[in-house]
């Protein structure tokens, strides 16, 4: 969505300087060249005021950036003391950072309202909330764009079937509001959109492995539009293979996709690598999945591939890697794209 509404800022002549947040923070400049955002350290909201000042220094007419707080406090200071955004967007509320953000959707709601601006526009595809966030808006003076009507069915709305179809959306509403038209010219030459947008296969001894990368992928519901879109769609062979990456500080998260493969059918096995494993296959067990679960000692990609391929008797199969990109998932992440044969190299956007 950030490239969406750059692109189409750039390309109608507006200098704009963006910064996108998650896997790879990167900043994207006027000309329209990206450089990774380089941290030292955890990340910080107040790396927003250096993106604001870089944009100053070159005379940029448009900043557009990412929140990065999840902390609700947090939230608030970004959007009140630092961005004082003129458009504001809430993409959708979802079960995500629930060590933070709170620990059902109302709560996470009520954290990102903290986000609207004053005086300027609010825009969002989540039609749950649309009435909740609709009178936060109006206390605030800020004009409100509703959810699009119908509501996003993806067996009715193919071109959309996308996790992104909600990001494009966004993007139209942003460049209406704005008087300028779309763009669609996006090249995602940084972060998890380009890994989402193909398949990796890679061969270990006499065995195939399809590798679909949806470990930045943090909430189940979109997981759960990542693996209708590619599984169902594309060629993937069964036996499917989930590998789910755990992070020692996000506890809830574990529990919600613990809970998810313990009732999820598509998978034929689960595969538990990262921190939180013992937790994870007990939470598992208690769910009522018995079954081929197994936790992967060891923590190099390499070695991590010749083990579920040991495990796994089919000469083909499909592996999909959900939950935390953050330390081991990413590290395999990395490993099979440089390894692997890309199989799929079309855009998820249409």
């Amino acid at each position: 969505m950030t490239r969406l509404i750059t692109t189409a800022l750039r390309e109608k002549g507006i200098r704009t300087l963006a910064k996108t947040t998650g896997t790879i923070p990167t900043l994207i400049y006027p000309d329209g060249h990206e450089e990774v955002f380089l941290r030292r350290g955890p990340s910080r909201i107040q790396e927003q005021i250096k993106v604001i000042k870089k944009a100053a220094k070159m005379n940029a007419e448009a900043v557009v950036l990412e929140c990065m707080a999840i902390d609700p406090h947090l939230q608030s200071v970004s959007e009140e003391k630092m961005i004082e955004s003129t458009i504001g967007v809430i993409t959708n509320v979802r079960q995500d950072h629930l060590e933070v953000m709170g620990k059902n959707l109302d709560d996470i709601a009520e954290s990102l309202s903290h986000t609207i601006p004053r005086n300027g526009v609010l825009i969002t595809t989540d039609h749950r909330y649309s009435i909740y966030f609709r009178s936060l808006a109006a206390s605030k003076n800020t004009e409100f764009y509703p959810p699009e009507e119908p509501e996003f069915v993806p067996e009715q709305e193919p071109e959309r079937r996308s996790i992104f179809g909600e990001n494009l959306s966004i993007a139209k509403k942003v460049c209406s509001h704005l008087g300028i038209a779309p763009s669609y010219n996006y090249p995602p030459d940084l972060g998890f959109e380009k890994e989402l947008s193909r398949i990796i296969k890679i061969k270990n001894g006499d065995k195939t492995l399809f590798f679909i990368d949806a470990f930045s992928v943090n909430d189940i519901e979109s997981t759960q539009i990542i693996q209708q879109m590619t599984l169902d769609e594309r060629y993937c062979p069964r036996p499917y293979v989930a590998v789910l990456n755990n992070r020692f500080d996000r506890p809830l998260r574990m529990l919600s996709f613990a809970s998810f493969l313990s009732r999820e059918s598509t998978y034929n096995y689960v595969m538990l690598i990262g921190d939180l494993r013992q937790m994870a296959i007990r939470h598992i067990h208690r769910e009522g999945k018995k079954d081929d679960i197994f936790i992967l000692k060891n923590q190099e990609p390499k070695k991590l591939i010749e083990d579920i391929a040991q495990r796994i008797p089919s000469l083909e199969f499909t592996i999909i890697g959900i939950g935390n990109y953050k330390g081991i998932g990413g590290e395999l992440s990395h490993f099979l794209q440089i390894e692997g044969e890309k199989l799929c190299s079309q855009s998820l956007l249409p």
